[in-house]
C-alpha cells in the first residue's frame, strides 16, 4: 500500500485493543458462546482477531472484528477438543 493510501486508510480511526476485547465479550454474551481465559488480540489482515482459550488446543473461539468500525465480521468455534 502506498503512503497516501495508508494515510487515507488509517485516518478514518481505529478501534483499540481494549475496545476490541469489550466488543468480543459483548458478542460472546449475545451469542451465548463459551469463553475461557486467556484471551489474545492480534492484527488479522487489517482487522482484529480475538482468540479465547489462547494457550490451549481445542475449545478456542475466534472473532474477527473490523478495525475501523468495530463490527463483528466472523465468529469461528468453539473448536473441538
Amino acid at each position: 500500500m502506498s503512503r497516501v493510501g495508508r494515510w487515507l486508510f488509517l485516518s478514518q480511526g481505529e478501534i483499540s485493543k481494549e475496545d476490541t476485547q469489550k466488543i468480543a465479550r459483548a458478542e460472546r454474551v449475545r451469542r451465548r458462546i463459551p469463553w475461557w481465559e486467556p484471551v489474545k488480540v492480534h492484527r488479522h489482515y487489517g482487522d482484529w482477531a480475538v482468540w479465547s482459550n489462547a494457550d490451549h488446543l481445542g475449545g478456542n473461539v475466534r472473532l474477527i472484528i473490523d478495525r475501523g468500525t468495530g463490527l463483528v465480521k466472523a465468529v469461528y468455534g468453539p473448536t473441538p477438543r
